[in-house]
C-alpha cells in the first residue's frame, strides 16, 4: 500500500542553504523533499566537516582555511545526515578535546583550529533566541 504524501513546496529555507541534496538513486523516481531542522554544537560541525575532508581529500590536500563555504556546509549537511550518532558525538568530543588550548599536539590543534574558522565561516552563531 503507497501512502501519498503531500509535496512541500513552501519548506523555508535554513539560514541561507539553498541546496538539497539527494539520496535517490539514479533508477528510482524521487518522491518528496524531507526537510530536518538539526539543532548541533559547532563541535559537532567541526567533526562533520573534518569527517567529510578526510574522506574526499588525500592528507594535507587541502588545508581547512582555503574551504570554501560552500564545501563546509555540503561536508557538514552530508555527513549530519549520513554518519550515526554515537560516531558524530566521539568525533565532536574528540574536536573539542584537540581545541583545548593545552592540547599536547600543537600541529593538530592548529588544524583543528582551522576546521572550527571553517565551520564559523559557513555557519554563523546563532543568538539563543534564533534555536526556536
Amino acid at each position: 500500500m503507497t501512502v501519498p504524501l503531500e509535496h512541500l513546496t513552501d519548506v523555508p529555507a535554513v539560514r541561507g542553504t539553498t541546496e538539497q541534496h539527494t539520496i535517490v538513486d539514479p533508477y528510482d523516481e524521487p518522491h518528496t523533499v524531507v526537510g530536518l531542522r538539526v539543532v548541533v554544537s559547532r563541535d559537532h560541525l567541526a567533526a562533520a566537516v573534518d569527517m567529510g575532508v578526510h574522506k574526499y581529500y588525500s592528507p594535507g590536500e587541502r588545508h581547512p582555511d582555503d574551504l570554501t563555504v560552500a564545501e563546509v556546509r555540503y561536508f557538514a549537511e552530508c555527513y549530519l545526515l549520513s554518519e550515526n550518532m554515537l560516531d558524530l558525538q566521539r568525533g565532536a568530543e574528540a574536536m573539542a578535546q584537540m581545541a583545548e588550548p593545552d592540547f599536547y599536539d600543537r600541529a593538530t590543534h592548529e588544524l583543528v583550529m582551522a576546521m572550527y574558522r571553517a565551520v564559523d565561516r559557513a555557519y554563523p552563531r546563532l543568538g539563543g533566541a534564533g534555536l526556536k
